[in-house]
């Protein structure tokens, strides 16, 4: 039964496109997994020995801000308490999944590898079925609720496989994309064979993903610099990165699309109103974390405020920069990023303990050992989360937590 849950568990990871329901709220099929797991482990281990109780000093002082901005109208209970439950309880399930498995965290990493292996060869049978006209093979919306097809410039599809868009493809597999590179670039096949690293890899370019652009040059340059440290080394690697970023802008129209109109809006030639949607949603979505920040910088407007500071500073009366019908209200939920929401709704406060755990559990990048592989494989999930995906615990990021944690407090205890 443990196995099973160990699948269903981590396959969560991969199922944010399946929604059972969507009022009051989303209801993904994953929470399903997971109320069943916990269902099982209360009744089969009902005694949880809370070991690091000082741990939730943290979750406290910020649900006992969170209430403070409910009653001053900056949050709604209704906001505060699906984001509360929601961390909690994902949070809760995935610790104990890892106690479960007696902290074998390498084997749960090698499972979520499996799962992300067929995940890469359906993203790559989805842009053949689309280059040869088979619509059934290419297009999941008929059994996926939150799914989107989207075509890139030049006749090819931007590869979601069965996520909901392709930046959340980018975000759920960066780990995968880390491992894989290592398996080519350093040839360590400690996770990943060569072929399967290559699926990966290629299902990961064919998202014609910013996002995922950017997680690959950060993957080779950290993979490069752990190996060598000379001013040579250095130089060379620089320029690699130099290559491949005027390259992804030079080749890559859905790239260079977003670069101008960042740059267009920055230099004032540009309204932002007229501007790529991406490249929207971050500056809106930043204007209203800034200004709830000013408002409120120790601990911001509360857990699951940022919809309410966005209803209150994007409007014709505050303010006409970002105001248009239809346009407005992009990301609004989530903030478009993590880094932007936790500065609206946590301050200085939440965006402190986020950076303090990152640095704190970090482990220097050792290719022939697992943890700091596997380590710094989740480190680059967290850089794209910050940028990019600004859920809490959508799409499994506690396994993750649980996993950059352990792996770092493992590999302490073996040295």
């Amino acid at each position: 039964m443990i196995k099973l849950f160990n699948y269903l568990l981590i396959l969560n990871i991969f199922a944010g496109g399946f929604v059972l329901f969507f009022s009051p709220f989303e209801f993904y099929l994953g929470y399903i997994f997971i109320i069943s797991f916990l269902l099982y482990y209360f009744i089969h281990f009902p005694k949880i020995r809370v070991k690091y109780r000082h741990s939730v000093i943290i979750p406290v002082i910020l649900i006992l801000s969170s209430l403070a901005n409910v009653f001053l109208g900056n949050d709604t209970i209704f906001l505060l308490m699906k984001q509360v439950f929601g961390i909690l309880i994902t949070g809760i399930a995935y610790y104990l999944l890892v106690k479960i498995n007696d902290y074998k965290i390498d084997s749960l990493f090698r499972i979520y590898l499996r799962i992300a292996l067929i995940v890469a060869a359906i993203g790559i049978f989805q842009e053949l079925s689309f280059l040869f006209g088979f619509k059934i093979g290419y297009d999941y919306g008929w059994f996926i609720q939150k799914w989107s097809s989207i075509p890139a410039t030049g006749g090819m599809l931007r590869v979601n496989s069965i996520f909901a868009e392709p930046t959340h493809l980018a975000t759920s597999m960066a780990p995968a994309l880390f491992v894989s590179l290592t398996a080519i670039i350093k040839k360590n096949s400690f996770y990943l064979t060569r072929k399967a690293a290559i699926a990966i890899i290629l299902c990961y370019i064919l998202t014609f993903s910013a996002i995922a652009y950017l997680a690959i040059l950060i993957s080779v340059l950290l993979i490069c610099l752990s190996a060598k440290k000379s001013v040579w080394h250095l130089s060379l690697v620089t320029l690699v990165a130099g290559i491949l970023l005027f390259g992804a802008y030079r080749y890559m129209p859905e790239i260079r699309m977003r670069v101008d109109d960042t740059v267009g809006v920055a230099t004032g030639s540009m309204e932002v109103t007229r501007s790529h949607l991406t490249v929207y949603a971050y500056i809106s979505n930043g204007y209203v974390a800034l200004k709830s920040f000013m408002n409120s910088p120790l601990f911001g407007h509360g857990l699951g405020s940022h919809p309410v500071s966005y209803d209150k500073y994007i409007n014709p009366g505050i303010s006409t920069m970002f105001w248009q019908q239809g346009y407005t209200g992009v990301n609004k939920n989530d903030a478009n990023s993590l880094l932007l929401r936790l500065i609206s709704e946590t301050g200085y406060f939440g965006l402190m303990v986020v950076l303090y755990f990152l640095f704190r559990f970090h482990l220097k990048l050792n290719l022939k050992e697992n943890m700091p592989m596997l380590n710094n494989a989740v480190l680059i999930l967290f850089i794209i989360q910050l940028l990019r995906q600004g859920h809490y615990f959508y799409n499994g990021l506690f396994f993750f937590v649980w996993m950059y944690y352990f792996s770092y407090k493992i590999n302490n205890r073996e040295n």
